[in-house]
């Protein structure tokens, strides 16, 4: 089991939806072949059914892999006019701006060559959706720094919250993966107690956290009650 749910639920969630993209195919190939994490496709799913309901027009993504996701998001929605998508490994840049380039999605999909985190320092810009799929034990760095490039009504989404269920269960837990796990569980602790936000982790995929900031009649009516 490679993820959060039985083998028999993910297979049987892939196969309701063929892949019929020869480039996604393609890509998820190669991702597979040569161990690139990308996102999950019950997860790719899910996320594409949101943007079409969200129908942001900017999206900044952390962790751009291969190019995966933000070709798949851009294809599927047309609503998207840009992706900021951000990679820290120069390998995977030159194949992701490569992969872009062969679908025609270069206007639209631009791949930053920088370290997530320093990268949000210097950014002024503001999007309506993020994208949070960069190194895991960094994930509320990430979080806390890009709220200031949040629209009102965005939405941030982290994805591999549950890390193969190590979050929620000790025994899953590999010594080399402590730290992570240690800083995924606060993180998540301190974003679903926190009374600014509201959110939510579906176990799907490797496990995503859905988090919307609360406008300020929300807030009101939390306190009040």
């Amino acid at each position: 089991m490679p993820n959060i749910n039985y083998d028999y639920i993910e297979d049987y969630l892939r196969d309701l939806k063929d892949l019929k993209d020869e480039k996604l195919r393609e890509m998820m190939d190669y991702a597979e072949e040569n161990h690139v994490p990308i996102v999950e496709r019950e997860s790719e799913e899910f996320i594409n059914f949101l943007l079409a309901m969200h129908k942001p027009k900017k999206i900044l993504e952390l962790g751009t892999a291969i190019g995966y996701s933000s070709i798949s998001f851009a294809k599927r929605n047309k609503c998207i006019e840009k992706i900021d998508s951000v990679e820290l490994k120069e390998e995977m840049v030159e194949i992701a701006r490569r992969n872009i380039l062969e679908v025609g999605l270069e206007d639209k999909i631009k791949v930053h060559h920088s370290d997530a985190y320093d990268f949000l320092l210097d950014l002024d810009e503001k999007y309506d959706f993020i994208f949070i799929d960069a190194a895991k034990g960094q994930y509320e760095k990430y979080f806390d720094e890009a709220l200031k490039n949040l629209n009102e009504g965005g939405i941030i989404l982290c994805d591999n919250v549950l890390f193969k269920g190590m979050i929620a269960e000790d025994s899953l837990v590999k010594r080399r993966k402590i730290t992570i796990v240690k800083r995924l569980r606060k993180f998540l602790k301190d974003v679903s107690s926190d009374e600014r936000f509201d959110s939510s982790v579906i176990p799907i995929g490797d496990g995503i956290l859905l988090v919307r900031r609360k406008d300020e009649e929300d807030r009101t009516f939390s306190t009040s009650r």
